[in-house]
């Protein structure tokens, strides 16, 4: 079973938007948990809201036990804002760690800060969100950025979409949205998804 962390210094930056969107993407091939650690149990309050069977499992870590046999992927949201030793403990639990960042300049300071704070052994991504679309270079900019500074990136991000609003709003995944334009940014996941095997196959094999 693979392990991946979904966490972040600050709300707001879609943190439970993609561990619900990667579950999603994940589920379609195999087994998958998501473990629904934030306080603010939003994770599982989206998936209350859905009116059918969701496609894998969204628990909370005090009832993840009897759910984990026969998982190929683990998905955990993470509380927000994690003290160091929680971090730490993150890190050091998952295979994969992804850290979702705003395109703006206090969410790239706060992601540094983070990632200055993973263990050196810690293999992590850093997803840019809520991306503006064209002609803003704020997403480019923030990429450069982090480039510049040797942070390891995903080469697909998350475009800004009122559509995930609604997403929340019915309890499903952007691409179950009665709004085709909307559905549109589940492609930006699916691209994730794909980086994200690849990467873990990659680590490990």
């Amino acid at each position: 079973m693979k392990i991946i962390a979904v966490t972040g210094f600050k709300g707001g930056i879609a943190k439970s938007t993609t561990a619900i969107h990667l579950a999603t993407f994940l589920s379609k091939s195999t087994p998958t948990l998501l473990i629904d650690s934030d306080p603010n149990r939003t994770c599982e309050k989206w998936s209350d809201r859905g009116n059918r069977q969701q496609a894998f499992i969204v628990t909370n870590e005090k009832a993840a036990s009897r759910h984990i046999p026969g998982k190929s992927y683990l998905v955990l949201d993470t509380p927000a804002r994690p003290s160091s030793n929680e971090l730490k403990e993150i890190a050091e639990g998952a295979d994969l760690v992804i850290v979702p960042c705003l395109p703006d300049a206090f969410s790239l300071s706060v992601t540094l800060d983070m990632i200055s704070e993973l263990p050196s052994q810690c293999l992590y991504r850093v997803l840019l969100t809520i991306c503006p679309p064209a002609p803003s270079k704020e997403a480019e900019q923030v990429r450069e950025a982090l480039t510049e500074a040797q942070i390891p990136l995903f080469t697909a991000q998350i475009r800004r979409s009122a559509g995930f609003t609604k997403a929340a709003a019915l309890g499903v995944a952007i691409r179950d949205i009665p709004d085709s334009r909307g559905r549109i940014a589940w492609r930006d996941y699916e691209a994730v998804g794909r980086e994200v095997i690849s990467i873990l196959r990659g680590h490990h094999g």
